[in-house]
């Protein structure tokens, strides 16, 4: 009886001693991911044509706003790269209030720089149920963190399987984006084209580029607006 009750407890050492040899590396692992897990804003792949970025998970409206499902309905909109480094110094948003209801490819919300107001359309059609308070009390978040602290609004869009399948995706994005770049390039004055890329990154304030009376159509012209 002694040696059974010993084997017993022997065994239930080694079956404790198991469990917890399983256990150990998982412990670890999570820990060493947590621990090199870069800090970096974007966990997705990042695309970059002519210096200007733009997440591949996003989807695009071809006036340079971007959305992001973020729920069932729910879509986080904003401007992209392109639209923030053209504009340049933004230093008021004029964004829709809660409740307002937004139709994809019209006119969502202003971007302004000085005496100057830009028009943007979105790229979402829904009911506006959250403003970015951050981005109203410093607009420069919009030029400098377009796609995270920049966001400007989530819509409640009923219809958002369907508005996205409308939006640029992939290659197709790709492709727009060089075309984009290409018609920016043909609307600065000659001589400014080699101005437009600094170190490999597109610059900060196209609008420095262009004649301050052309600036509203010549956003108009690249923003669809």
């Amino acid at each position: 009886m002694v040696a059974g009750l010993v084997l017993a407890t022997f065994v239930l050492f080694v079956a404790v001693d198991y469990f917890l040899q399983r256990r150990q590396p998982e412990r670890v692992e999570v820990k060493n991911a947590a621990r090199e897990a870069p800090p970096e804003e974007f966990s997705f792949p990042l695309n970059v044509v002519g210096g200007f970025k733009f997440p591949a998970h996003l989807s695009y409206h071809p006036g340079h706003a971007w959305a992001m499902k973020e729920s069932h309905q729910v879509v986080r909109i904003g401007l992209d790269d392109f639209a923030a480094r053209l504009v340049g110094q933004i230093d008021q948003i004029d964004l829709p209030a809660r409740g307002r209801w937004l139709r994809q490819g019209e006119r969502g919300w202003t971007l302004g720089r000085g005496s100057h107001r830009f028009e943007m359309l979105s790229p979402i059609e829904g009911e506006v149920v959250d403003v970015n308070p951050e981005v109203l009390r410093d607009p420069s978040l919009a030029h400098k963190d377009p796609f995270g602290a920049g966001w400007l609004v989530a819509v409640n869009a009923p219809a958002v399987d369907s508005n996205l399948k409308n939006l640029l995706h992939g290659r197709l994005a790709q492709r727009w984006m060089e075309e984009s770049v290409s018609t920016l390039h043909t609307r600065v004055s000659p001589g400014s084209e080699a101005r437009l890329q600094d170190g490999g990154h597109a610059i900060g304030d196209v609008l420095s580029l262009v004649p301050e009376f052309q600036w509203e159509k010549f956003v108009q012209e690249l923003l669809l607006a």
